[in-house]
């Protein structure tokens, strides 16, 4: 592409990124409730000339960079909860009116989520869709159609393997890495690497009998391609990798073989001549001089990191997402002729949803948007597709009738006609917090009034009661920018996501099959 047109596609993100700069400097807002009709005609004309300039002005280039964030369990209920908790938490406005970074972007589509076998899908099949190019069976990472749940004899067949982005990119020449807030090992990005037709076969003790034979996930991170070859890992889990000298309970997955598969990696990588570090806390990270740095490793928990709204901010706690993603991208960015592929993902958002925990999602989505905005600072989007999503959604609802500005963690303005008690904005359909009860007369629910609905730790009343909320089914949002983000305009297939970064950067299927329109 002629340098020429770049600069038109840089001026409009800038133009549609500008509402999100205007929440930070001396804006003033109107009050809540006395915005005018002259107020809501200027912005629905601002908002009428982003998509005037936005359907004329596609950017047809070929990306040399992709970034993938993925919220992990970040529907859309969520992602509006969260966008009203920011706001509110800020004390800028009553919360209704603001935006998340990604919502900014110029180009949204909607995403169906079902995998194979299953209506409503776990985050194994989901990865497996969106980084293959094709829909899996629930609880598979990396594998076709024919191979289900602990089918391990099929899945040693090569025939039945899936290759994936990370795979695609590094054929092309790109670097590539990756970012969590789970285990490395974890279902999204093992889906990246692995080939297993069980998610929880992170380790060698978690295979068991119906695993005899099957190579473990931390084994395909550090022993195969394209695994082994992924230049950044920053996330937790240094138990199934052996790295760990913690204390497990029950629901660790540890190495039986006593193996570091972490300082193995490390050795292997300098055995050939790279510069490899490992790091295991925010110090660490933050002083690893990235010019020098070839290979990084960071595993900074035993198992997932650490909550957002927990995390030790200190030298010696954990990094932030947006620590890891600003290190991720200065090391992968040296590759300044192929580019590269990062996959960023907010993955406890998911964990505190079937916590039933919305204060301490919400804090991970934003932390997850502060991850955002530092990759897009740097980077250049007239040769990055960024691509903003979810795998699946919850069972979370927001309730009426709350006035606008309540606090989105509180109680509603109207009580229940039937029983005159209280209830919550958000509430879950099923879950931990079932507290129904008999008070000797009716079947009754605990006042709201009493409860400290705001604290971290409160668990909204869940409808059917369950020991871990679920999935839910709906259609999950996405979001794009950049090169060939005009892809993203409807209702889409979970596993076509793969399919428009292939053909944005020219990878993998659509290698040699990704001219443009002559028109364009």
């Amino acid at each position: 592409m002629k340098q020429s047109r770049v600069l038109p596609t840089t001026l409009l993100y800038l133009q549609l990124l500008l509402p999100l700069r205007i929440h930070t400097g001396a804006q003033v807002f109107p009050v809540p409730g006395t915005e005018d009709t002259a107020h809501w005609h200027h912005l629905g004309w601002s908002d009428l000339q982003d998509a005037i300039l936005t359907a004329s002005s596609n950017n047809w280039n070929i990306a040399k960079n992709v970034v993938f964030f993925l919220g992990d369990g970040m529907g859309v209920v969520a992602s509006t909860a969260a966008r009203i908790y920011k706001e509110q938490k800020r004390h800028r406005r009553s919360g209704e009116e603001g935006y998340l970074a990604w919502e900014r972007f110029p180009h949204t589509a909607l995403l169906k989520v079902y995998t194979l076998n299953e209506q409503i899908p776990d985050s194994a099949a989901t990865a497996t869709a969106f980084f293959t190019g094709s829909k899996a069976n629930q609880y598979t990472l990396g594998l076709d159609s024919t191979v289900f749940k602990n089918q391990c004899v099929k899945s040693l067949n090569p025939c039945r393997w899936q290759t994936s982005i990370l795979d695609w990119a590094q054929k092309a020449g790109k670097h590539t890495g990756f970012v969590t807030t789970t285990r490395v090992t974890h279902a999204t990005p093992a889906a990246l690497y692995a080939h297993s037709p069980n998610r929880d076969w992170e380790c060698d003790t978690k295979l068991g009998k119906l695993g005899h034979g099957c190579r473990d996930i931390a084994k395909q991170l550090v022993e195969n391609a394209p695994g082994k070859d992924v230049k950044v890992i920053l996330g937790g889990g240094r138990f199934p990798l052996g790295a760990s000298t913690g204390i497990p309970d029950k629901l660790n997955c540890v190495r039986g073989d006593h193996r570091n598969l972490t300082h193995e990696w490390l050795m292997h990588k300098r055995a050939f001549g790279y510069k490899a570090e490992y790091v295991q806390n925010k110090q660490h990270l933050m002083s690893i001089d990235t010019d020098k740095t070839d290979n990084l490793i960071g595993l900074f928990s035993d198992t997932n990191m650490d909550y957002e709204i927990d995390r030790d901010k200190g030298p010696s706690g954990q990094p932030s997402l947006a620590n890891m993603t600003s290190v991720a991208i200065k090391i992968l960015s040296k590759n300044r002729h192929k580019g590269f592929f990062l996959m960023v993902e907010g993955g406890r958002i998911d964990h505190a949803m079937h916590e039933t925990q919305p204060l301490r999602a919400f804090e991970e989505i934003v932390a997850f948007e502060d991850a955002l905005n530092t990759a897009l600072s740097m980077v250049d989007l007239s040769e990055t597709l960024v691509i903003v999503t979810a795998d699946h959604s919850h069972v979370m609802t927001i309730n009426g009738y709350a006035k606008r500005g309540n606090n989105i963690l509180g109680i509603g303005s109207t009580p229940s006609d039937i029983d005159n008690l209280p209830y919550t904005t958000l509430m879950f359909t099923n879950g931990i917090a079932y507290n129904h009860y008999w008070n000797g007369s009716k079947v009754t629910r605990p006042d709201v009034r009493k409860e400290n609905t705001t604290q971290p730790g409160y668990q909204p009343l869940s409808a059917v009661p369950l020991g871990y909320e679920t999935h839910a089914g709906e259609d999950v949002a996405a979001y794009a920018i950049g090169p060939m983000s005009h892809l993203l305009h409807r209702l889409h297939e979970q596993s076509y996501i793969a399919h428009v970064m292939s053909f944005a950067a020219c990878i993998g299927p659509y290698k040699l099959n990704c001219t443009r329109p002559k028109h364009h």
